[in-house]
C-alpha cells in the first residue's frame, strides 16, 4: 500500500502537536507495516497515480484541506481525514489580545474566520486558491465540504465528531474510527519511580509553542507569588511577538519564571523528569501531546477542561478554566500538593501510544479500501 500525507505548507518550520503527530504516523505505521510506504508532500497539485489513498491532517486549515479534497476526488481516491477539530470561537473573542480581540468581539465567529483569512492572504505567506475560497465561500461552508468528501475521518476523540456534527450542521454522523494521540515509549516513558521524582524536584514546567491558544500569559499571571519555578519551554510564534511581550513584562518582576527555546524531544524528557507538575491551561486542546509526555513521565498535570482532556485523563489530571487566572492558580496549587497517580501512567501506556495510533489508522485505511 502507498500512502500520500497531505498538511499545512508551513508544519515544519511552525512545529505543532500536528508536526509531531504527523511524523510519528507515519514513523509507527512504516514500522509496524513494511508493506505501507508512506510519502509527505504539502502542496495541493499532486500526481496520485502511484498512491492508493491520500490522508489529510487538520480541518481547522480548511484553506489547505480543501485543495488536497479536491485534487483527490478529482483522481478518484479514497480519503482519510485527522480531524484535529476543535471550534475556536471562544478563544478569538477571549483569548487574542490587543486590537485583534477588541475586533473579533464585534463579528461573528464567520467573520472572524473570514478577517484571519484576508490577513494570511496578504501578509502571511498563504497567497493562494485556498485561502480566496475561505473568503468567498465560508470558512464553515469549507469545513463541511471537506468532511462530507472524506471517506474516513481520524478524531483524536470521540467530542469531536459530535461537535462537527453540531457546528456543521451535518446530517449524519460521519464514517469515523477514533485516533489517540500518543506518546513515544522509547523518549518518554521512565522506569523510575515517580513518586520518588516528585519529592526531589520543585519545578513546574508549561512545554509548547509560545502563543495566544497556548494562554501563556495568564499562566505567567498565575504563577505570581507562588513559591514554586516555572519553565516555561518552547517556541514563539513568529506572529505572536507582540503577546511575548507582555509575557517578558510579567516574568521581568517574576523571580520564579524562566524561558526556555525550543528543546528536542531527547532534552524535554529530562526536563518532565525533573517536574512535579506540568501545566497546559490552552483554550483548547485535543489533549495536548505534552501532557500526555509530562503524565507517563510522572509529573501531575494541569490541563483546560476544553477540548477532549477529559475523554484522556478523566479523574487523573487537575482542570482550570483557561479564562480564569485563579482557576489556573487554584489547579497549580492542588496538582503540586498531590501525590502522582501511577495509574494515570498506567491508562497512557495502555492506550495512548504510536503503536496504538499506527494500528488504528491501518485499521480506517483498510475499512476504506476494502
Amino acid at each position: 500500500m502507498r500512502v500520500l500525507f497531505q498538511t499545512r505548507f508551513n508544519v515544519f518550520d511552525r512545529k505543532g502537536g500536528d508536526t509531531v503527530q504527523l511524523l510519528k504516523t507515519k514513523e509507527y505505521i512504516e514500522k509496524l507495516f513494511p508493506d505501507i510506504q508512506i510519502d509527505i508532500i504539502t502542496g495541493p497539485n499532486v500526481d496520485l497515480s502511484k498512491y492508493d489513498l491520500v490522508h489529510v491532517f487538520n480541518l481547522l486549515r480548511p484553506q489547505e484541506t480543501i485543495l488536497f479534497i479536491q485534487n483527490a476526488k478529482r483522481q478518484n481516491k479514497k480519503v482519510a481525514l485527522s480531524t484535529i477539530y476543535w471550534k475556536s470561537e471562544e478563544f478569538e473573542k477571549k483569548g487574542q489580545i490587543g486590537l485583534r480581540k477588541i475586533v473579533n468581539n464585534l463579528l461573528g465567529y464567520e467573520s472572524i474566520e473570514k478577517l484571519r483569512a484576508l490577513f494570511r492572504y496578504y501578509f502571511d505567506g498563504e497567497k493562494h486558491e485556498g485561502t480566496l475560497k475561505v473568503i468567498k465561500e465560508g470558512f464553515q461552508n469549507l469545513q463541511k465540504y471537506i468532511v462530507e468528501h472524506s471517506d474516513i475521518l481520524l478524531p483524536n476523540g470521540i467530542g469531536e465528531i459530535y461537535l462537527l456534527k453540531k457546528e456543521l450542521k451535518l446530517d449524519k454522523i460521519p464514517n469515523y474510527v477514533v485516533v489517540p494521540n500518543a506518546i513515544d515509549k522509547n523518549i518518554f516513558f521512565s522506569n523510575n519511580d515517580s513518586n520518588k521524582i516528585n519529592t526531589e524536584r520543585n519545578l513546574i514546567l508549561c512545554v509548547g509553542r509560545i502563543e495566544p491558544r497556548k494562554n501563556q500569559l495568564n499562566l505567567v499571571k498565575a504563577m505570581q507569588g507562588l513559591p514554586y519555578e516555572l519553565y516555561l519551554i518552547g517556541k514563539v510564534h513568529s506572529t505572536q511577538k507582540g503577546y511575548f511581550k507582555k509575557i517578558k513584562r510579567y516574568v521581568s518582576k517574576s523571580s520564579n519564571v524562566k524561558i526556555i527555546d525550543e528543546l528536542d524531544q531527547n532534552e524535554l524528557s529530562t526536563f518532565y523528569r525533573r517536574a512535579k507538575v506540568h501545566v497546559l491551561p490552552s483554550w483548547y486542546d485535543t489533549p495536548g501531546l505534552v501532557s500526555l509526555e509530562a503524565a507517563v513521565n510522572g509529573c501531575n498535570i494541569v490541563v483546560t477542561d476544553r477540548g477532549t482532556t477529559k475523554e484522556y485523563f478523566g479523574d487523573y489530571a487537575f482542570y482550570c478554566e483557561p479564562n480564569d487566572v485563579q482557576s489556573i492558580r487554584n489547579a497549580i496549587i492542588k496538582a503540586f500538593q498531590s501525590e502522582y497517580n501511577e495509574n494515570l501512567k498506567k491508562r497512557i501506556l495502555e492506550e495512548y501510544t504510536w503503536e496504538n495510533t499506527a494500528m488504528k489508522t491501518v485499521e480506517a485505511y483498510r475499512k476504506i479500501l476494502n
